[in-house]
């Protein structure tokens, strides 16, 4: 039993996100779960692209190509 959790730490990890998920429907019901995930979803994308050392232009730009 010594270091199981860190011997299988990607079950452990999805095994909390399921209760988060569950925590999350109980607390908010499903369709404000989803909208918050995608909240995080896309805050999380664009701090992704704030790390990319991009300016905003460059980011608009691979957002909404000119055709």
């Amino acid at each position: 039993m010594e270091g199981f959790l860190t011997k299988v730490p990607r079950r452990w990890i999805g095994a909390l996100l399921g209760l988060l998920f569950a925590l999350l429907i109980i607390w908010l019901g499903f369709w404000r779960m989803v909208f918050v995930l995608l909240c995080v979803g896309l805050g999380y994308f664009i701090g992704q692209q704030f790390d990319g050392d991009q300016t905003l232009e460059q980011i608009f730009q691979r957002l909404f190509p000119s055709r």
